[in-house]
């Protein structure tokens, strides 16, 4: 499938963003709680080192989709006018100061008020990034299928399923990894000292406790999303209907087996993550194994959904006048 690079390119990129807002929700809950930055820091930072990579995975199947990836830079010259040039400028942007912010967050550069700075300039970033994404589909008025609101419902939606399913798994090995802690950890003196980075340690009742909640939250957020999406598809599919022509046409060629695999995983995904999860996290002061395999399971099936999802969407590539009339003749 050609389209598999964009595919990736925008789910694993989604899920990147989506990872990061709950890493900084985290964050904000634990002020509020009114908790040491230093303490919150030691069960967030571990979950940094999955945001960066994943982004940098995206970007790199993406390339593979250009006919010359030496001249993506080239369309940043169209900021002004072109969607595509906003998403690689916003996407640049997230990466760099995503990066950035990770780095001066490990080592403890710069002081916290600088950090959060920074943590907000990439979160920002990777708002714009979603809406540029959103944009370079629904603002394409000769394909049906994308140009309507649905879309960036989709990839909003796609970005809260994904991201603080996989922070909710995260803080799990985090929580079970302090557990099995004999002693409290103290910070890496370099960038090299990277397993000291995902070293834990010993936590307070405080901090378990926050942990316990924010994983009840991320379950119930990812889970809402989810509907949110399910939600989305009959509304969507029955607007390309009342279009007629090309539209209705499409709408029937999109609500094959992709999508019913795609609806079926993404429920089983709700359910395991909204209500079996969550209760296991509600009901249980320890992880669980049980927990465990219910995250793990929840967000692969949430992330082979979403690329399915994807394919869907890439299916809907039906100009209107180009390939109605190459249907009437093949007809």
């Amino acid at each position: 499938m050609e389209e598999l690079p964009m595919i990736l390119f925008t789910v694993i990129a989604q899920m990147a963003i989506g990872a990061f807002w709950a890493l900084g929700f985290v964050q904000l809950l634990g002020r509020l709680r009114k908790l040491p930055g230093e303490a919150i820091d030691r069960v967030t930072d571990t979950s940094l080192f999955a945001v960066g990579p994943l982004l940098v995975l995206g970007f790199f199947a993406a390339f593979f989709h250009l006919n010359d990836p030496f001249h993506a830079p080239f369309t940043l010259l169209h900021v002004g006018s072109s969607w595509l040039s906003r998403e690689l400028l916003s996407g640049v942007l997230f990466g760099g100061f995503g990066f950035v912010f990770a780095a001066c967050q490990w080592n403890k550069w710069l002081t916290r008020t600088l950090r959060d700075v920074l943590a907000v300039l990439t979160a920002l970033s990777g708002l714009a990034l979603l809406a540029a994404m959103s944009g370079v589909y629904c603002t394409v008025k000769t394909i049906p299928a994308w140009h309507t609101p649905a879309i960036p419902v989709l990839f909003f939606a796609s970005a809260l399923l994904t991201g603080p399913l996989a922070v909710a798994l995260s803080l799990l090995l985090v929580w079970k990894k302090a557990l099995s802690a004999t002693d409290t950890v103290s910070a890496p003196k370099s960038w090299k000292d990277w397993r000291q980075h995902l070293a834990v340690g010993q936590i307070s009742d405080d901090l378990k406790s926050l942990v316990h909640s924010a994983m009840q939250i991320l379950t119930i957020v990812s889970a809402a999303s989810g509907i949110i999406i399910m939600i989305t598809y009959p509304a969507y599919l029955l607007g390309l209907h009342q279009q007629g022509g090309a539209a209705a046409h499409v709408a029937d060629v999109i609500s094959g087996g992709f999508l019913t695999c795609r609806l079926i995983l993404l429920g089983i995904a709700v359910v395991g993550a909204g209500v079996f999860a969550f209760t296991q996290i509600r009901l249980h002061s320890q992880p669980t194994s049980t927990l465990t395999v219910l995250l793990c399971g929840s967000l692969l099936l949430a992330f082979i959904s979403e690329l399915l999802g994807r394919a869907v969407h890439y299916e809907g590539l039906w100009h209107v006048g180009l390939n109605t009339v190459q249907h009437v003749i093949a007809s």
